[in-house]
């Protein structure tokens, strides 16, 4: 998809001169390198603040019930490791 975009002259400029450095790579690869990274960057701030956001009291809930369903799993392998040890 083309797209019309106005730049900062510098960026344009440093772009440019890696283009001219690198003649497998035109100014549109690095634009889409440039954006990939802005898009991750973003997903990785929206990740921080699902996070760092309380927990529902749902979330809270489902939370609890893993710590039991743990609690249990564990529980019975130490009472089947504890039989083997007395045979």
């Amino acid at each position: 998809m083309k797209v019309g975009a106005t730049l900062d002259p510098e960026l344009v400029a440093a772009v440019d001169r890696y283009v001219g450095a690198h003649p497998d790579i035109d100014r549109s690869t690095v634009i889409d390198e440039a954006l990939r990274l802005w898009y991750a960057r973003q997903q990785d701030f929206a990740m921080e603040r699902q996070f760092a956001a309380p927990r529902s009291s749902r979330e809270l809930a489902e939370v609890e019930d893993w710590r039991r369903i743990r609690h249990a799993a564990a529980e019975r392998m130490i009472k089947r490791m504890s039989r083997g040890r007395g045979r």
